[in-house]
């Protein structure tokens, strides 16, 4: 006796993870200035200065990294150069 195999149904189009990443990580930008603008964005104190620009967007493009793809958190921490304790309290926030 055999086992049944079934093969997976495939699309011929291929699968994109990163296909809504600028659209995810402009609209948590938009998101950002509102409740900065509101004053109910908690602004943290503290000896570091807060994520702006380029390494914000970086560091929700790695929250979407975890998120969505699989990666872990110390494992997208080294890859990008950001601790991943920022990054997970990024996210916790």
């Amino acid at each position: 006796m055999g086992t049944a195999f079934n093969p997976a149904k495939t699309s011929p189009a291929s699968w994109n993870a990163f296909s809504g990443v600028e659209d995810f990580v402009d609209a948590v930008l938009a998101e950002l200035a509102a409740m900065a603008a509101d004053g109910t964005r908690s602004i943290r104190s503290g000896p570091k200065s807060p994520l702006t620009g380029a390494a914000l967007r970086k560091a929700i493009m790695a929250i979407w990294c975890v998120c969505f793809c699989g990666l872990q958190w110390r494992a997208i921490g080294q890859l990008c150069d950001i601790p991943f304790g920022t990054l997970y309290t990024l996210f916790a926030r």
